[in-house]
């Protein structure tokens, strides 16, 4: 806790010295630009840190208390149109309400490397085909006699995002090759509104809109949602399994104070709900979730912090 308090102490400092670059910067932005143009860097990195009153992925909601969710990531983007990265995040459970063994660690840790490239553009670059490759790998940190059921896993993923001044759709298909042998899809569409532009403290004030959906093969939501049969009539009948099909579902605002070129700030709100029926029937008739209950159904937000150079 010490060490998350100190990270929030770190981050509002960058802001006041982001504040004081921006007022020093206002009289000479012809300048700047030039400057920029002439020593743009050929590396792209940064670091968030992000704060949720829940811990959802793919439309499932994992722990419905806070979590901390640092991420450092990289990307070198000088062979233009390419470019080529990694990222390492990190869940941190600040209760016990999945097990007790979780709270108070690092308890996973994902590793990213990633090759993505601009494929198609208009003239004027007001719309824009964006394809990437990477490799992930999941890592679970309890060490505990439960987790070793949870073993560590891999997948590689191809998505495609199709930028444009209305709305931009996007997709990602993933294959998990070790553990299980699993395909899953996402698809979403998403949406930045301006709301203010060269304010007197920070440089805009923008509103997210994002909206997605996931599906996935019947041994994929098995995984995903933890639960892949429920009791018929008895604790050893085990006939019904999930089936091919939609996962579940999440819209999500979020409004983005940039204070300055380096360092964003901005407070999340967003709804997530399973629309698969057979999963709901098998955690309702199973009586299980992660010890305690199931969320079909959750409403959660959190703090966002973004630094970059």
């Amino acid at each position: 806790m010490k060490k998350l308090i100190m990270l929030m102490f770190a981050l509002s400092f960058v802001s006041v010295l982001c504040a004081e670059a921006t007022d020093g910067a206002a009289n000479d932005n012809a300048v700047n630009e030039v400057a920029e143009e002439e020593s743009e860097s050929l590396f792209e990195f940064g670091f968030d840190a992000d704060f949720y009153t829940a811990y959802v992925f793919r439309n499932q909601v994992y722990n419905d208390r806070p979590v901390a969710q640092p991420c450092v990531w990289a990307d070198f983007v000088g062979l233009d149109p390419f470019y080529f990265g990694f990222y390492i995040w990190q869940n941190y459970d600040l209760t016990a309400r999945r097990r007790e063994q979780m709270r108070g660690e690092w308890n996973e840790t994902d590793y990213n490397i990633h090759l993505g490239a601009t494929v198609w553009s208009n003239e004027d670059e007001t719309m824009s085909l964006t394809l990437e490759a990477g490799h992930e790998w999941f890592v679970n940190n309890v060490k505990s006699e439960y987790s070793k059921d949870f073993a560590s896993t891999c997948e590689i993923y191809v998505k495609a995002e199709l930028e444009n001044p209305y709305v931009t759709p996007y997709g990602q298909v993933s294959h998990m090759y070790r553990y299980e042998d699993a395909t899953h899809y996402e698809a979403g569409l998403k949406r930045d509104f301006v709301l203010m532009e060269e304010m007197s403290l920070g440089e805009s004030l923008t509103l997210g809109v994002d909206w997605n959906v996931n599906f996935g093969n019947g041994g994929y939501l098995d995984f995903l949602y933890s639960v892949g049969r429920g009791y018929l009539e008895n604790e050893d009948d085990f006939e019904r399994g999930n089936k091919d099909g939609i996962g579940g579902t999440t819209l999500k605002f979020t409004l983005t104070w940039q204070l300055c070129d380096c360092f964003s700030i901005g407070g999340v709100v967003a709804y997530t709900s399973l629309l698969n029926e057979t999963i709901r029937d098998n955690y309702r008739d199973s009586g299980w979730y992660w010890g305690s209950h199931y969320d079909a159904d959750c409403v959660w937000g959190g703090i966002q912090a973004k630094l970059s150079f």
